[in-house]
């Protein structure tokens, strides 16, 4: 039982593999008919899984994938065109094959599922007359069989045999299985089932129904040209099961499987990664109060010898800390692309059902993402494609009249921005009109007149997100019941990820959704009121600015404040959290800008502790589900400080008075911001790249502040310890010769006076550990080349100002 049980785990991990695979190039062969290529490819992976279901006795998905099989055969010898009406047939055919494999998975048997109109369509398609009678199901396997050669050994002493008794007993084993084989074949057909009989000569073409207990044969496929590899083999595989005769040998004999894949990759259960992560996350938080630590002990004994010792080992700690969480954390990623790879067939079926062309093009599916996540994101993912489809894309008579192409586009990237993966789609269709929106609201009773009118557009763009909200004239199966999309955002904001809907009436819509790398460990703003504080997720913080208390004003018992353009909802955070706090003489306030999607919200708070990683922990069972706290962390002096969920705090911000630090502000009342001037700020810029540097240059010139150029590390070095400037900031390249600028960062962070300058990496180096090493390094920033000028200023800007509030 062991052994089969090994056996039929090996078969599954591979058989879903084989048949999600599938799904992607049947679509892409019904493109790209001509291609014989992927075409015998397609054929070789059916062929695949009927002689592994072959073996193991599963007869339904054998019979199923066996008439699958002859449609594939005709087509790919010129009998049969794939036409998109057959094309429904075989993938309906799939589809059964999941459900048979699903079902296989939970009872180790194919019964209860019926396959015979799907069989007796196929079967019409290649020729017959569709009257196909279904195998009986076979009951699960219980036991191995291995009876027959402990008789054998009973009865035979092979020890003192002759080599030719040997031989002979051999020979007589072979007969009778060849036999028995013979006599079930015959039983078969006697029954009417369809049986064919095994190929006499290994130069005759692969049968469609090998047998399932002949001798283990090489058989070949002659007049087929070899298909390029049709699919990617699941790495945890222990068995090849390209036809039933092959797995049988290796079955039979485990001891002679090629172990040259097995030996580079094992299976390891998710909960231990988990458990793992739990570890990682434990030293991550011992290692802040190492360093924090040691920032005290460097200020009490500086000048003392032993400092510089104690300074190596933290550091080394802090390295391979490091090291290690990228290590563990890649053990967890998986590619998006399993879930984007499911898309082409969705797109395919849509398309037919709606009466619509739309293709579907997919980049990036190699970014990678925490498996927590990637499993959150599959769902919504769907609820925006079919949304694009049945409501963005037009039908082609509409696109043609509009002088489109009568096909339309659904473009679907994955990217990495910052410490944060950004999935987009696009389409090319009619795009959304915000008035039409925001009057379906008001007809739904989603929202007031006032808020209609108050509402700006891309506040109403995210109506769609809206539980109960269409836009669809009557129900269909694709759309129109008012869920979905609220699904969408339900569970992005689930993963503490953001949604951004942008829009053009008639040239189409754009969908982002910004996502953590990973759920366990992340950056966050620390910020204080009285003695508490609180941790806000950086990916939600936009900017932090310092006001004077006379630009807080009162509009309907709200307090706001004129940010640039736009006009700021304020709340402070001891409102929110009903923290008794004693008012101060302070005439200023910090301010910390929270973005959810279109939603902005300014927290008030009493002082900004700092930026700093964190560890995500659960409250437990007794302070589960309080409302606006999303977890808890331990901080480097050991206190503990508790994470905002932004999601709830927005939601519980909109109930919440004035604020009590206001005091007779006139309503209405329009002041701007008392902010330091960019021009004040003294910038170096280092870069072994002229190029680079002038682009940076230009970049910059225009908020007037000193830039000062540096080729390389050693060079910024010298000139910050020359102290003829007094920096605010620096923008350094990784690759540089002499010195390069992870180890420039690690330089500069050893003095005193340049700690809380903001370091920000500017580089073409992408990866996930480059960016870890950066922030382990002192980075605050990670900017990948390419980058617009507005981005890269207004970075700079965010953290001079920054580091000006927090110091002041």
């Amino acid at each position: 039982m062991d052994e089969f049980q090994e056996i039929l785990q090996d078969f599954l991990v591979e058989a879903f593999e084989l048949v999600e695979k599938l799904d992607e190039d049947l679509v892409e062969l019904e493109s790209t008919p001509e291609d014989l290529e992927l075409l015998n490819g397609i054929f070789r992976v059916a062929h695949t899984i009927k002689g592994a279901s072959s073996f193991l006795n599963f007869d339904i998905l054998t019979h199923l994938t066996h008439h699958m099989e002859d449609v594939l055969n005709k087509a790919r010898h010129g009998e049969l065109t794939i036409t998109p009406e057959v094309m429904d047939v075989v993938l309906e055919s799939i589809d059964l094959m999941k459900s048979l494999l699903n079902t296989i998975r939970d009872t180790s048997s194919d019964g209860g599922i019926d396959v015979s109109e799907c069989v007796a369509r196929l079967d019409k398609i290649s020729g017959g007359d569709g009257d196909v009678p279904m195998p009986e199901v076979s009951e699960p396997i219980e036991e191995v069989a291995v009876e027959e050669p402990q008789e054998s050994e009973d009865e035979l002493d092979y020890e003192n045999m002759s080599d030719e008794d040997v031989e002979a007993e051999i020979q007589r084993l072979l007969e009778q299985r060849q036999a028995e084989d013979k006599a079930k074949r015959e039983a078969k057909v006697a029954a009417g089932e369809d049986v064919l009989a095994p190929p006499p000569d290994p130069e005759d073409e692969a049968p469609s129904e090998p047998a399932k207990a002949s001798k283990p044969e090489k058989k070949s496929e002659p007049k087929e040209e070899p298909a390029k590899a049709p699919v990617p083999r699941a790495k945890t595989n222990a068995k090849s099961v390209n036809d039933n005769e092959d797995l049988g040998a290796k079955a039979a004999a485990p001891a002679k499987r090629s172990n040259t894949t097995v030996d580079q990759t094992i299976r390891v259960d998710v909960k231990r990664l988990d458990h793992l992560m739990n570890l990682i996350g434990e030293l991550v938080l011992a290692k802040n109060r190492l360093i924090k630590i040691n920032d005290d002990v460097e200020e009490r004994y500086e000048g003392e010898e032993f400092l510089e010792e104690l300074n190596q080992v933290v550091s080394i700690v802090s390295l391979v800390t490091t090291d290690l969480q990228i290590a563990v954390m890649k053990t967890r990623m998986l590619p998006i692309g399993k879930v984007f790879n499911k898309f082409p067939r969705m797109i395919r079926d849509l398309s037919r059902e709606l009466n619509k062309k739309i293709e579907l093009t997919i980049k990036g599916e190699d970014t990678e993402l925490d498996k927590s996540i990637v499993e959150e994101i599959g769902d919504p993912l769907v609820h925006i494609i079919r949304n694009s489809c049945d409501h963005g894309i037009e039908t082609p008579e509409v696109r043609l009249a509009n002088g489109k192409s009568e096909t339309g586009t659904i473009s679907l990237k994955a990217y990495n921005e910052g410490n944060q993966i950004v999935i987009q789609i696009d389409d090319d269709g009619k795009g959304l009109d915000a008035d039409s929106l925001k009057n379906k609201a008001l007809e739904k009773g989603l929202i007031s007149e006032k808020e209609a009118d108050n509402m700006g557009e891309k506040e109403a763009f995210m109506l769609i997100m809206k539980p109960g909200f269409s836009t669809a004239a009557a129900v269909t199966n694709v759309s129109g019941r008012g869920v979905g999309m609220d699904v969408v955002k339900t569970n992005i904001e689930k993963v503490n990820g953001i949604i951004d809907v942008d829009s053009e009436t008639g040239v189409g819509s754009s969908v982002k959704l910004k996502i953590p790398l990973t759920l366990a460990i992340i950056q966050a703003l620390l910020v204080g009121v009285q003695e508490e504080a609180y941790a806000i997720p950086l990916s939600s913080v936009l900017e932090t600015v310092r006001i004077s208390k006379d630009e807080i004003y009162t509009v309907e018992s709200r307090s706001v404040m004129r940010l640039r353009d736009d006009v700021l909802s304020l709340v402070h955070i001891g409102d929110i959290f009903e923290v008794e706090r004693i008012l101060d003489s302070s005439e200023h306030a910090y301010v910390v800008v929270l973005g959810l999607g279109a939603q902005k919200l300014g927290l008030i708070v009493d002082s900004l502790v700092g930026q700093e990683e964190i560890v995500i922990k659960s409250l437990g069972e007794y302070l589960k589900g309080i409302e606006g706290i999303a977890g808890a962390t331990i901080r480097g002096d050991g206190g503990v400080t508790l994470i905002v969920d932004v999601v709830a705090l927005m939601d519980i911000a909109k109930n919440v008075k004035a604020t009590s630090m206001i005091s007779d502000q006139k309503s209405g009342a329009e002041q701007s911001l008392e902010k330091t001037k960019a021009s004040d700020y003294t910038i170096m810029i280092v870069d072994d790249s002229k190029t680079d540097r002038m682009i940076m240059r230009k970049s910059l010139e225009a908020t007037g502040m000193t830039l000062v150029e540096a080729s390389d590390g050693q060079e910024a070095l010298n000139i910050l310890k020359q102290g003829d400037h007094h920096f605010d900031a620096m923008l350094i390249d990784i690759e540089m010769p002499r010195m390069d600028g992870y180890t420039l960062a690690t330089e500069i962070k050893k003095y005193n006076r340049y700690k809380q300058m903001p370091l920000i990496a500017v580089t073409s180096r992408t990866g996930k550990s480059d960016r870890m090493r950066g922030v382990e390094s002192g980075m605050v920033e990670y900017i990948t080349k390419p980058y617009s000028s507005d981005y890269l200023s207004s970075v700079v800007q965010r953290n001079v100002n920054f580091k000006s509030e927090f110091l002041s």
